[in-house]
């Protein structure tokens, strides 16, 4: 099986129907998700197509389930869809699915169904390409010309965390093809920083999460005195001397939480920039994500579509929910996160915010290699957002796997990667759910 194969399959798709449909684009709210929106839109309108988006968030069911009620010619699901095949068949429209989740199906034709799923064409998913790549490859084999939108392809990489360690894979052609395009270069090895007041930029920070700094004003005064640098200098204007002084104290913050090592390797490295974006990638992954899980992916996405447009309101809107999860992971360092016996989790007044702080609590904590799991309880249903360390899946751990045992035995629904995964779930109270988490897990153990 040939994964060009069937994108051209998916390509003739769409370029049979007249250039009067409306084709309808359903995506993950995530930056993975929202990136693979903006090149399905950028690509199809290109072609002459109009388009409709929504971009959603877990639970899918019931957004699924109200496309029923829409007059659709073709959807395109991207950066989700494989975990849905049965919700998707009942709507009975022609669909293409471009994902990189584990597939519950293996089938690529299923009814009037195109599945891309990178898994079933031996490209592994969880580390070799997102979303977004998908959608970048389906964009090339429609246009050639699409090569620019291969930014947001890494973009979308970048914020899925299939960067650590250096791309691979399908991520390190398309890295490769945009850079021989000249559309990104890479920058000398820095922070990923902002070029505020040094003292606002660290203790404002969120990945990295700075043990003892982020979040904690006065901690980092103390730490730029002790390296000798006025707290209202900007990173720009550190000399070189300066500069390794402050990158060795902050390194020395983190590896005191055991990070792993292509988690340290991302601190200080080499950024990608673009011409086409205001910021390294880094930051604007991040700034994408922040937006949406703020409430409005909506604008996240128009972002992507108008970059100059709408940087300083989505920037300002990320910087402001940052802040607000900083106040809630400096809880979590003081004490509010719990652990049993095969996991550490906390609980999150709403999912999203669950969702990005596990994460950063997963990279940057001292959870001793276990998972973490963000429970949020609302309307009688459990969300539940978890994410482990590369080793643990390296040695076996498979998040999505275990989500769709959950989900088997409690009702809901659940899957992801084998890294990071999620559920919702109906017929347990939270110490059930709890405590049956934890005893699969230690069956994965031993």
């Amino acid at each position: 099986m040939n994964i060009e194969d069937y994108l051209k399959k998916s390509v003739e798709k769409l370029r049979s129907y007249p250039k009067s449909t409306r084709i309808r684009i359903i995506s993950h709210y995530d930056t993975d998700g929202i990136c693979s929106a903006a090149i399905l839109v950028k690509s199809i309108e290109r072609e002459g197509f109009d388009f409709h988006v929504s971009l959603l968030n877990h639970p899918f069911r019931e957004e699924l389930e109200k496309l029923g009620k829409e007059e659709n010619d073709l959807i395109i699901f991207s950066d989700l869809g494989s975990g849905q095949i049965d919700l998707i068949k009942n709507l009975n429209v022609d669909s293409i699915i471009l994902d990189h989740h584990q597939p519950e199906y293996r089938d690529l034709i299923i009814d009037s169904i195109i599945q891309i799923n990178s898994n079933l064409f031996g490209i592994d998913g969880n580390f070799e390409v997102s979303g977004a790549g998908l959608c970048y490859l389906f964009a090339r084999v429609l246009n050639k010309e699409n090569v620019d939108l291969s930014v947001f392809s890494l973009l979308g990489a970048i914020g899925d965390k299939q960067n650590l360690g250096g791309f691979k894979g399908i991520n390190k052609e398309i890295f490769e093809e945009a850079r021989k395009n000249n559309l990104i270069k890479v920058s000398r090895a820095s922070l990923k920083i902002g070029n505020g007041e040094l003292v606002d930029e660290i203790t404002n920070s969120v990945d990295p999460f700075y043990p003892r700094l982020s979040g904690r004003i006065e901690e980092v005064e103390n730490l730029l005195d002790r390296v000798s640098i006025p707290k209202e200098s900007r990173y720009g204007d550190l000399n070189n001397e300066e500069r390794k002084r402050l990158h060795s104290f902050l390194m020395v913050s983190l590896l005191k939480n055991r990070i792993e090592p292509e988690v340290a390797d991302e601190v200080i490295k080499e950024r990608i920039v673009s011409d086409k974006l205001p910021m390294n990638f880094d930051i604007i992954s991040e700034m994408i994500d922040s937006c949406s899980k703020s409430g409005d992916p909506g604008l996240a996405l128009s972002f992507c579509l108008n970059p100059e447009k709408f940087f300083e309101i989505v920037k300002n809107k990320s910087e402001e929910y940052k802040r607000k999860i900083l106040e809630k992971l400096v809880r979590l360092e003081d004490g509010d996160l719990e652990e049993r016996e095969n996991m550490v989790y906390f609980l999150s007044e709403r999912a999203s915010e669950g969702s990005y702080m596990s994460g950063i609590v997963s990279n940057y904590f001292d959870c001793k290699a276990k998972p973490v799991f963000s429970f949020t309880k609302k309307n009688g249903k459990i969300h539940v957002s978890c994410r482990a360390r590369r080793r643990a899946v390296e040695q076996g751990l498979d998040l999505g796997y275990l989500m769709r045992e959950v989900a088997d035995k409690f009702g809901g629904a659940g899957g992801g990667h084998k890294i990071a995964a999620g559920g919702t779930f109906e017929n347990t109270s939270l110490e059930e759910l709890i405590e049956f988490i934890d005893s699969m897990l230690g069956k994965n153990e031993s």
